[in-house]
Formats: structure tokens, sequence, C-alpha cells
């Protein structure tokens, strides 16, 4: 059964922020904005400010949901060790992110690199978080 007791919800506050500092880098041009630009044909610094600002607002809430509900899991396992925060991470990662995504890539006609871009965000965030879950009870 899912374990709500126990969450830390300071633990869930970083992890979120962690998905937020590390996505504004990840698309940014400093990370991989010119790899994602080529894989969609769209260029992100293009995107209206007010349609960018929606956008930023829709990450920020469904990244908020995806760290919570990483810590109700790994709460809900008993995930209490480095090691098993990172196992748990990347299981869930594999799992649930890169399988799904091979659809969504498949189906829109992108190229595996597009895969990998976008997968390879939630794998380092996932495993990061989970560690984080881990050992901040």
């Amino acid at each position: 059964m899912l374990e709500l007791a126990g969450i830390n919800y300071w633990a869930v506050l970083i992890a979120w922020l962690l998905y937020m500092v590390v996505g504004a880098w990840w698309y940014s041009t400093a990370g991989f904005a010119r790899a994602w630009t080529k894989y969609t044909k769209i260029d992100i610094l293009k995107i209206p400010t007010q349609q960018a600002n929606k956008i930023i607002a829709a990450v920020a809430v469904s990244s908020l949901v995806q760290a919570f509900t990483l810590a109700l899991v790994l709460n809900s396992l008993d995930v209490a060790t480095v090691a098993e925060g990172m196992v748990a991470g990347l299981v869930l990662w594999f799992g649930l992110v890169a399988a799904t995504t091979v659809g969504v890539t498949l189906y829109s006609k992108r190229a595996w690199g597009f895969l990998w871009l976008n997968s390879a965000y939630f794998l380092v965030v996932m495993s990061i978080g989970s560690v984080i879950f881990a050992v901040w009870q």
C-alpha cells in the first residue's frame, strides 16, 4: 500500500528544485537546447514569452507532482540507503520513463537521439532525487 506517513516534504521541495534547476540548464543553450531544436525543429528561444511562461508553469507543477510521487513510491518501498535509492531511481526511470519515451519517439517520428536527450534528463533527476529521498527521511 502507498504510505504517506514518513514523507519528508522538505526533501520533496529540494527534489522539485533539483528538477527545475537541472531542467533549466538541460534545455538551455548552455545545455542541450541546440540538440533539442535539431530533433524537434522548434527553437525554444523563439517561443513567445506568454506561451513560454505557461509552459514553464505547467512544467513546474508537473515536476512537483513527479517529485512527490517519487517520494511516495520510495517511502512506501522503505528505500533507506544511497544504493537502494540509486537502484530504485534507475529501475523506475527505465520502466516508466525510458520505456514510455520509446513510443513517444517512434510515433512522433523523432530520432533516437530525441529519446536519449529527453529521457537522460529524467535519469539524472530521478536518480539524484531517489538518493535524496532515501537518505533524507
